[in-house]
């Protein structure tokens, strides 16, 4: 057996935060916090298609449709809303694009 390193994963709150747009197509600013210290935040500014794309990617499609929905109808409204991420690694977020902005 070789040394593998034990796969760190952590829970995360995101954070998406209507910034600009049409209805149809509006950029959000998604930051994702870590719940147990509070310390490491990332973020990405995106299309709400593409924050949709970065969710199901680092979570494995963990998060229920309705969930989404809900998120949606929210920052329509130009209300922030929230999720609770189960446990992602570090490298999962980082793999999609999303910056660490805590530094």
């Amino acid at each position: 057996m070789g040394n593998v390193l034990p796969d760190t994963r952590f829970s995360f709150r995101v954070y998406f935060i209507r910034m600009h747009g049409p209805e149809c197509d509006f950029t959000v600013r998604m930051l994702l916090v870590e719940t147990t210290r509070g310390k490491t935040i990332y973020e990405g500014i995106g299309s709400w298609l593409q924050c949709e794309r970065w969710i199901a990617q680092i979570s494995g499609w963990i998060i229920p449709v309705e969930k989404l929905v809900l998120v949606r109808k929210c920052i329509e409204q130009k209300r922030l809303a929230a999720i609770d991420v189960v446990r992602i690694s570090v490298e999962d977020i980082e793999s999609v694009g999303l910056i660490r902005v805590d530094q």
